[in-house]
């Protein structure tokens, strides 16, 4: 499925499509009214976006990627998926990457930044620039420094250890502040909450719009009430903020909306608050 937005071409690239979760680990407060009928695990996934404008090649978001050790995080723990595959299936090779964005420094986002070549950690996108806001990446190091020797901390450190720091002491990283203008059509903007420096990517061309939101949602059930916290949520109010502004962005913008972890589509107005209207077409 290839979106156009004037002369942006958009592909989603699926690192992994089905990615269950038990509702109350990932919804630590969701009610049964909330979940309705549902029955079981939600089935998330993890999509990247690529971006290609007239000039540049660009990749929000990295994925998990292949063979990390997450020992507490084990939803994130040891992947083997043919990602790479599936962004050469778009017709892009990792050294055809200019620019890779992650929307926050969690495992599934930006793990992918490297992959094991013969025992270490080296870039997967050999010729990009990875920007990373200097707040997000000022908490990661911080986490990182602390030497955390259990709990989720151990494996966010872990990333810092295999998955940052590598494209920063290759020359890579370029720490940035927010808002931040990509290139034409590329803008990223600050929305926290579920991280301290968490971003989307407005996205724009041919006077239509789209809205990379990375995990300022989760999953469908948030729209039914924007104070939903996810698990991971690292100052819930603020991210329940940060959702209602997204929605109303989106709504403004009659804007596509394109989640990491369940399917694109738009969001209107239902009376006070939102509903989602899953699917897109080629064009936005």
């Amino acid at each position: 499925m290839t979106i156009t937005l004037g002369s942006l071409r958009i592909d989603p690239v699926t690192e992994l499509d089905h990615w269950p979760f038990a509702a109350a680990e990932l919804f630590p407060g969701v009610t049964p009214e909330q979940l309705g009928e549902h029955r079981g695990d939600l089935d998330l996934s993890i999509t990247t976006y690529l971006v290609r404008t007239p000039d540049q090649t660009v990749l929000l978001d990295a994925g998990n990627g292949n063979a990390k050790e997450r020992p507490v995080l084990l939803a994130h723990h040891q992947f083997d998926t043919p990602y790479l595959d599936r962004l050469a299936a778009v017709g892009v090779m990792p050294e055809d990457v200019d620019v890779v964005v992650a929307t926050h420094l969690h495992p599934d986002h930006c793990g992918g930044f490297t992959q094991l070549v013969d025992g270490s950690w080296d870039p997967t996108f050999p010729r990009a620039r990875y920007l990373i806001p200097a707040e997000e990446y000022g908490w990661l190091q911080e986490v990182h420094a602390a030497a955390p020797d259990g709990g989720a901390a151990a494996d966010l450190a872990r990333t810092f250890e295999d998955s940052v720091l590598p494209v920063v002491e290759a020359g890579l990283a370029e720490l940035i502040d927010l808002p931040y203008e990509v290139t034409d059509g590329i803008t990223l903007r600050a929305l926290p909450g579920h991280t301290a420096a968490h971003l989307i990517a407005e996205l724009s061309g041919g006077g239509q719009h789209a809205l990379a939101s990375g995990d300022v949602l989760h999953h469908p059930f948030q729209f039914a009430d924007l104070t939903l916290a996810q698990g991971g949520d690292s100052d819930p109010a603020a991210a329940a903020e940060s959702r209602r502004t997204l929605c109303e962005l989106a709504v403004e913008r009659d804007a596509l909306l394109l989640p990491a972890h369940f399917g694109a589509g738009r969001i209107e107005r239902d009376g006070d608050g939102f509903r989602y209207r899953p699917g897109s077409s080629g064009g936005a």
